[in-house]
């Protein structure tokens, strides 16, 4: 092959190559806009889903036998105060000495709110590899941030595991029937806040320590406030292994803020005009 012949492959080579980068980057920023639309077609019933989580036999009148954390998680309505589309933000980060560490983005997307002030909810949870697609939720009450963070880590423990995320489900769930809160203070945007702290260890008793040893002294932690958009301001999880002590694995979701639809409008057609002068 002479050089021209050569000069030739290499530039269309090079245009293959350029091609399919702008086709991944043009198909993933389609996916995000995709997740965060208003397509409900295929919505969960958000306060059914969040009553089967919270109670087993599904019935409203067992609140007078559940825990105060069942109560907090499971009946309040976080989402009250929030009157009008907008999106809450929280921050992922995971910090682990067996995986690689990672730090990224959860959006709870407020696309409609009905007139009793139930909400229609879509999800972005995590990017790339960490990501993690879960259905819109319609008749909304409280926050579902909790439920998807509790439904990845099940997912992840059976991952690493070889057990069944339902199984983990379940012990998260039976736990938190038989937490109570601790009410607290925390430091938000320098003054201090009233706020409820939920604490519970789900797998200390569990039957199968074999096939979950590494997570015998799991610990969740929720914090919570009314001050706060959405009520959830933090939820954590710690494990330390107790046959390896430098195993250990640490995961948080925190609050960022919250930003309507029309601030977000306002914003970008802000960041338009300035980009053209």
């Amino acid at each position: 092959m002479n050089s021209n012949n050569k000069s030739i492959s290499l530039i269309y080579l090079l245009c293959i190559i350029i091609s399919l980068v702008s086709f991944t980057n043009t198909h993933s920023k389609a996916e995000d806009k995709k997740e965060l639309n208003d397509d409900f077609s295929n919505a969960e019933d958000a306060e059914e889903k969040r009553a089967k989580w919270g109670t087993e036999e599904f019935k409203l009148e067992l609140i007078k036998e559940m825990s105060s954390a069942n109560i907090a998680l499971f009946i309040d309505e976080h989402l009250q105060t929030i009157k009008e589309p907008s999106r809450i933000y929280y921050k992922f980060e995971k910090e682990s000495t067996r995986e690689d560490n990672f730090i990224g983005n959860v959006v709870l997307n407020i696309v409609k709110i009905d007139d009793d002030n139930t909400k229609h909810i879509t999800f972005r949870y995590l990017k790339g590899r960490n990501k993690v697609r879960f259905p819109p939720q319609i008749g909304a009450k409280g926050n579902p941030v909790f439920m998807l963070f509790f439904e990845r880590d099940s997912r992840d423990m059976q991952r690493l595991t070889g057990g069944n995320a339902l199984f983990f489900r379940s012990r998260i769930r039976h736990t938190i029937a038989a937490t109570d809160i601790k009410n607290i203070e925390i430091d938000y945007k320098n003054k201090k806040i009233p706020a409820k702290e939920i604490s519970f260890q789900p797998f200390t008793k569990t039957e199968l320590k074999n096939r979950v040893s590494r997570y015998k002294t799991k610990k969740f932690v929720i914090v919570m406030s009314h001050e706060i958009p959405g009520f959830i301001y933090k939820i954590e999880t710690f494990i330390k292994d107790l046959e390896d002590p430098d195993d250990m694995v640490k995961e948080t979701l925190q609050f960022q803020g919250i930003r309507t639809n029309k601030e977000l409008r306002e914003e970008y057609k802000n960041r338009k005009e300035n980009n053209k002068s």
